[in-house]
């Protein structure tokens, strides 16, 4: 590896991954249109914050995220989920 390779890293489209996930949980029929998360991205890095009722539901968003950013092609560097149970 050359010295550009040092200053070509790989650059996160970070509003389209939230834009998408946020798409992703709102249009999912099976979470209530309650649930109270925040989606943000950055560096790649997707950050998912508040809170819902049940366990189960913390679950299905998350799993709705990864199949997201997996069938999208976007690249992200991981999620980090911090939603909490009420």
């Amino acid at each position: 590896m050359g010295i550009l390779s040092k200053f070509s890293r790989t650059k996160y489209d970070d509003d389209r991954l939230v834009k998408r996930v946020q798409a992703a949980i709102d249009g999912d029929p099976l979470l209530p249109a309650s649930s109270d998360v925040i989606v943000a991205s950055k560096k790649g890095v997707v950050s998912l914050t508040g809170t819902v009722h049940k366990q189960p539901e913390m679950d299905r968003i998350e799993g709705v995220v990864r199949s997201t950013l997996r069938d999208t092609g976007l690249k992200f560097d991981k999620i980090v989920n911090e939603i909490r149970v009420r």
